[in-house]
């Protein structure tokens, strides 16, 4: 006997069959087969999707073969797990009048001291799949605040026609009681089965002082859409202290020891935030550490990514020449150039055709590669916002199950929905962010997610030297 899967697209042709051998037992009973559906590089399953399951017998001649299919004492079911179908969009906090607010007064009056938090919520199975919306608040210790554990929010307003995204707020009213410092807000949605289809652990907070205590100087980091402050969307200025300079390898100590092999990092901000020469900084170490890299270019040529390597004292030929360094060149066909890369795509928009030259490159290793991806940012333009969380997830799914680590980098332009569904899926989120003060230009970095890892919370600034590359600021001298 045989399990067969297939599957296809909404009005569009049925795919391959899938098969499995099923056990086949003797007499009445039950038969289980499981078929593990491996996604093709770049597709999604979207709405409309169809999926077939059945099971082939294949009898020798004068045999009888029965099979009861939804028999009342063996009920027969498809279990189709699902990821991605429920979301949390731009947070916004607000004081008790529905003023966006950075932080709030731990000293406020009764009625004042509420927090508003305001969140669109998204399901692909509509409004009615949505159990519960929870809110969690957690303090500067990390701990969840045991007045604001699991608080439901509320849909505002009432919706009657069919859509997919839904607007829930939450109230919380604050004790005076809370030590002070900067709170995170974690939301939950829950579905109709019960299960969490959606966690949001950060990066969205707010702050709680008490005004006249200490020599605070609150200054807005970034402001979401509708007004909504995002997490750490404030730093204090106390007295000026002096600052040490501290090389690269200050970005392990932040790290609790740098970024382990099987690891799905996300690196995000904005024009300038320095992303691309992080990501050139790490494959160095990478490559003077013997494990080979794949360095995915959609943002710029081969080349240049070369010679940025060269001016940090990296010569790639000698990595090149043994095949611990590989490049993909999703790049020059969009600039309207031949490539010159052994690895390459005609298009970036050709998400499959992108997947099956990473995984080419990464084939003769003989070890896992990391590979860093840059950017994710130019693909929005040329292709569905699901294909390219999908491609993500997918193409981090096999560098890390060939041992590997892979970097993706995206710019803050891209799309709400699918930055937080990449923060979800990955393991470690690092933020970079160039800004000015007081017409000074400036950057800054912080780690906001690292699972089953002790880092560094906070931002650090940091400065770029054209030979040494990031430099950081530190609170303390080198030894």
């Amino acid at each position: 006997m045989q399990g067969v899967f297939s599957w296809r697209p909404l009005n569009g042709p049925w795919s391959n069959s899938s098969t499995l051998p099923v056990p086949c037992p003797v007499g009445r009973s039950q038969a289980a087969c499981t078929l593990n559906y491996v996604q093709p590089l770049g597709l999604s399953l979207t709405f409309g999707t169809q999926v077939r399951v059945g099971i082939n017998a294949t009898v020798p001649a004068k045999m009888f073969v029965t099979m009861y299919w939804g028999d009342t004492s063996a009920a027969s079911f498809v279990l189709l797990p699902l990821s991605g179908y429920s979301s949390v969009g731009q947070v916004q906090i607000l004081d008790w009048a529905g003023n966006a607010a950075a932080s709030f007064n731990l000293n406020a009056t009764k009625g004042q001291n509420t927090v508003l938090v305001q969140a669109p919520v998204t399901s692909a199975f509509g409004n009615g799949d949505v159990r519960s919306v929870n809110l969690t608040i957690v303090d500067p210790s990390g701990r969840a605040v045991p007045s604001a554990i699991n608080i439901p929010f509320s849909q505002i307003p009432p919706i009657s026609q069919p859509q997919q995204t839904y607007p829930y707020v939450a109230e919380w009213t604050y004790p005076s009681n809370l030590q002070e410092g900067n709170y995170q807000v974690w939301i939950d949605i829950v579905d109709v089965q019960g299960n969490v289809a959606y966690s949001l652990h950060g990066p969205f907070g707010f702050g709680l002082f008490k005004p006249g205590i200490h020599p605070l100087d609150l200054i807005p980091y970034a402001a979401g859409a509708a007004g909504g402050i995002t997490a750490g969307a404030f730093y204090i200025k106390k007295r000026r202290r002096k600052e040490y300079l501290a090389p690269f390898d200050h970005f392990y100590t932040l790290t609790g020891g740098g970024i382990p092999q099987g690891t799905m990092v996300m690196v995000e901000g904005n024009i300038g935030a320095g992303k691309t020469l992080l990501t050139e900084q790490l494959m160095y170490d990478d490559l003077k550490a013997g494990r080979p890299c794949v360095f995915v270019s959609t943002a710029d040529f081969p080349a240049k990514i070369r010679s940025g390597l060269h001016s940090l004292g990296l010569e790639t030929e000698p990595y090149e020449s043994k095949e611990t360094l590989k490049f993909v060149d999703s790049y020059s066909a969009e600039a309207g150039q031949p490539s010159q890369e052994k690895f390459y795509v005609s298009s970036s928009g050709d998400l499959t055709s992108l997947g099956v030259k990473i995984t080419s490159a990464m084939s003769t290793s003989t070890e896992g590669a990391s590979v860093y991806f840059d950017s994710l940012t130019p693909l929005a333009p040329r292709s569905k916002s699901e294909s390219i969380v999908s491609f993500a997830q997918t193409v981090g799914a096999k560098v890390r199950g060939s041992g590997g680590k892979i970097f993706f980098t995206v710019g803050s332009s891209l799309d709400e929905l699918i930055l937080r569904q990449l923060e979800e899926a990955s393991d470690c989120i690092i933020q970079m962010e160039a800004f000015e003060e007081g017409g000074v230009r400036k950057r800054r970095m912080r780690i906001v997610k690292f699972r089953n890892r002790r880092f560094h919370e906070g931002w650090v600034t940091f400065t770029v030297d054209e030979s040494k590359g990031i430099i950081f600021y530190s609170k303390k001298p080198r030894k």
